[in-house]
């Protein structure tokens, strides 16, 4: 079982060994892949049927690992987000009695997306539940849940996963050294991200596309040469920018604290202020915007690299 030793250090685990656990949980994480896992544990803990729980082999733990266990409901079903006939489907399920356990377990997906009315329709359930029912409440962020949810669940920050289960997973493809090595220190401990990278073709072309801009685009007429490039990226652009991003923090993080995160950090931060790149950052974070809300990519390709210049040229090293 994945990160079942760090999980069992955990309070959570604690508590729901003990019998002390919340009925209401909200599990936050940006990485999909530890929220999954995290969950997954905290449902074996309470569902198994062995003594050093979760023991991952008794028939509970089974069904489990199988999402086909009767008393423990994923929602939403199909869809993205819960609907008006699954939230009724919900809670009418929860005032009745389990099937073959003792308990049963509601683990709610992408909670941060649910619609707010929905999210009010769930309140009460929530507030009152029922002694012998748990609610999972699984979400990237916290951001668009009502803090009326919010105040009725025990909020859980999962844990990030280890490097050595992110190199598993990795292991899994067909990738050499120094992929693995540039995937472990470009999605800083979240394995969703590194599952990515790893399916992307094009991850190791946007890492050294990313490294080139920063060290050698330093002239206006550089910029057809760098737009011709980004323009065919498309659908790509906002992987790269992501990369970009990241080696805008790492050297931000060596100018800042003298922390080496990797070579490239050391040469950029010859030529970039922490004034230029925190700018860098706030400006690409904004044509991420623009890029969502479907404005022209070739506009957002030509401000991307003329605003690398002017930050050139307006904060100095």
């Amino acid at each position: 079982m994945k990160n079942l030793e760090k999980f069992k250090e955990n309070a959570v685990y604690f508590d729901a060994v003990n019998g002390k656990l919340a009925h209401s949980l909200l599990l936050i994480s940006t990485d999909e892949y530890a929220l999954e896992n995290f969950t997954q544990n905290l449902v074996k803990t309470l569902m198994c049927a062995g003594e050093n729980k979760p023991c991952g082999e008794c028939s509970e733990c089974r069904k489990i690992e199988h999402k086909n266990h009767v008393d423990v409901l994923y929602y939403p079903k199909n869809a993205k987000t819960l609907n008006s006939n699954e939230i009724a489907e919900l809670i009418d399920s929860a005032f009745q009695a389990p099937y073959t356990a003792d308990k049963k377990i509601f683990v709610i997906q992408n909670a941060n997306n649910i619609d707010i009315s929905m999210q009010n329709k769930l309140l009460k359930t929530l507030e009152e539940p029922p002694h012998n029912t748990y609610f999972l409440l699984q979400a990237t962020d916290d951001n668009n849940i009502l803090q009326t949810i919010k105040s009725r669940c025990r909020i859980v920050q999962v844990p990030s996963v280890d490097d050595d289960e992110i190199l598993a997973e990795l292991s899994k493809f067909n990738l050499d050294r120094e992929q693995q090595k540039n995937i472990l220190l470009y999605c800083e401990n979240n394995c969703s991200l590194a599952l990515k990278f790893a399916s992307s073709s094009d991850f190791m072309e946007f890492v050294k596309l990313s490294h080139n801009i920063l060290q050698n685009y330093r002239k206006s007429s550089q910029m057809l040469d760098f737009a011709s490039v980004l323009y065919k990226l498309d659908d790509g652009f906002e992987e790269f920018l992501n990369i970009f991003l990241k080696d805008c923090s790492f050297v931000i993080r060596y100018l800042c604290t003298n922390e080496s995160v990797n070579e490239i950090a050391l040469t950029v931060a010859k030529d970039f202020s922490v004034d230029a790149l925190v700018n860098i950052v706030k400006n690409c974070n904004d044509l991420i915007e623009k890029r969502a809300r479907n404005c022209n990519f070739n506009t957002i390709v030509d401000s991307f690299l003329l605003m690398i210049l002017e930050v050139r040229h307006k904060w100095p090293v």
